[in-house]
């Protein structure tokens, strides 16, 4: 009778503290799968094997839900083998730990109670064990096999040896009450080391969050004030264009043609920039029009199709990245050495997404060819081997931008020109 309720413990446990790849349904259907092969299992099992104790069953039972979690949760095989130990760590604790209880008793401690007090052992010390995993378990879901998840395992095999005596009678500690005291501390230092370790990850994210949230809102800051200017210099420039347009009328009206052709000549402002509409939106205008001044002066001609639309975005975010990608495509259009350099710079919201997409020229970056060398494999076995690492931009606020909404960042090259796009959930 104690059996199916460890084995239905060791499901729930495993499916509450890992983290899910399919949908819960799916992942209830193995586990209760395993449950009821790990029950038909001990039941034709455990007679051949003499398994008076159900430490077989037990182990059986924790290898089939080892086998399911590889293929059913994203944590590393560390953190998967790690909680398979602690599982059969804690039956072999709780077997000497019941039979003492059971004597300790006033009354008869054996047939249904022993079952009865036996279970609800297993369950506490399960409940236990995940209030001490789920969350450290979870939030180091995603990462690879580290010296912690090592750790872990081997000091739930040195648990496993202590609970089965193995360890207590190396140092001499052959009584039963020892065994359980040195288990019981094992398992307290653990708990605490686990925990420590999460808390010290989660103070460090809560300060690198805290430290970048500054940057990034200093970051905003100055580009509010920079969009401050160009929004003055853009009301400035128009002021001028209405007082030339009001002395041209002028001159008309009297009928000096003359006058109207001399300042139409002195007057170039009227080709400036800062006087074209780019955007509905005044302060997404400004950064499009200071940008395109800025391109003017450098020789490279600028065209722009921006509609800011209902987007999720602030719109001091919007204008950051458009900021960033156009100081970076007209930098490279600079230097790209192409006769007429062009920047071409799109954003389109739609339904769940808003699309950027700087489109210049670049230069054309020509392949090395490097001769068969013993240091030319070794770099082709690296590059084979390492994980391809993203081109970094230098584009900082627009990378914090991207976390905040769960954006990416792609750059492509086609012939002479380069596509810079940035896709954010809307």
């Amino acid at each position: 009778m104690l059996l199916p309720v460890v084995f239905l413990c060791n499901a729930l446990l495993f499916l509450t503290v890992l983290n899910s790849r399919f949908r819960l349904l799916a992942e209830a259907i193995v586990s209760g799968g395993v449950f009821v092969l790990s029950i038909l299992l001990n039941l034709l099992l455990s007679p051949a094997f003499n398994d008076a104790t159900g430490q077989f069953g037990n182990g059986m039972n924790v290898l089939l839900l080892l086998v399911a979690a590889v293929f059913l949760y994203t944590n590393n095989l560390a953190q998967k083998l790690s909680l398979s130990l602690l599982l059969i760590s804690n039956y072999a604790f709780l077997l000497p730990v019941t039979t003492t209880l059971l004597k300790a008793l006033p009354f008869a401690g054996d047939g249904i109670w022993s079952a009865v007090i036996g279970s609800l052992l297993y369950i506490v010390l399960t409940f236990l064990s995940f209030m001490t995993l789920a969350h450290p378990f979870r939030y180091f879901a995603q990462r690879g096999v580290s010296v912690l998840s090592v750790g872990l395992c081997a000091a739930l095999v040195v648990c496993l040896f202590c609970a089965n005596g193995i360890l207590p009678t190396f140092f001499g500690l052959n009584s039963v009450t020892q065994r359980l005291i040195l288990t019981a501390a094992l398992y307290l230092v653990l708990a605490f080391t686990v925990r420590a370790a999460f808390n010290a990850a989660k103070y460090q994210e809560s300060a690198c969050t805290a430290e970048h949230r500054e940057q990034l809102l200093g970051a905003e800051a100055d580009y509010f004030r920079a969009m401050v200017g160009n929004v003055t210099n853009a009301k400035n420039a128009q002021e001028h264009h209405d007082f030339v347009l009001h002395e041209i009328a002028a001159e008309a009206q009297n009928g000096s043609c003359e006058a109207v052709l001399n300042i139409i000549k002195k007057e170039t402002v009227l080709h400036d920039p800062y006087l074209q509409r780019y955007s509905e939106n005044p302060y997404v205008n400004a950064v499009l029009a200071g940008k395109a001044a800025y391109a003017a002066h450098c020789g490279i001609v600028l065209e722009s199709n921006v509609e800011l639309g209902a987007v999720r975005l602030k719109t001091i975010e919007f204008c950051a990245i458009l900021n960033d990608m156009l100081t970076h495509a007209i930098d490279c259009a600079e230097h790209s050495g192409a006769e007429e350099p062009r920047v071409r710079i799109t954003a389109l919201p739609v339904e769940n997404r808003i699309t950027f997409e700087a489109v210049y020229s670049a230069q054309n970056k020509q392949k090395k060819r490097t001769p068969a060398t013993k240091s030319s494999v070794n770099d082709l076995v690296h590059k084979l081997f390492e994980p391809k690492k993203p081109q970094v931009l230098g584009m900082e606020v627009v990378r914090g931008i991207l976390e905040r909404y769960s954006g990416a960042m792609d750059l492509s090259a086609a012939g002479g020109s380069e596509i810079l796009r940035i896709i954010i959930n809307n």
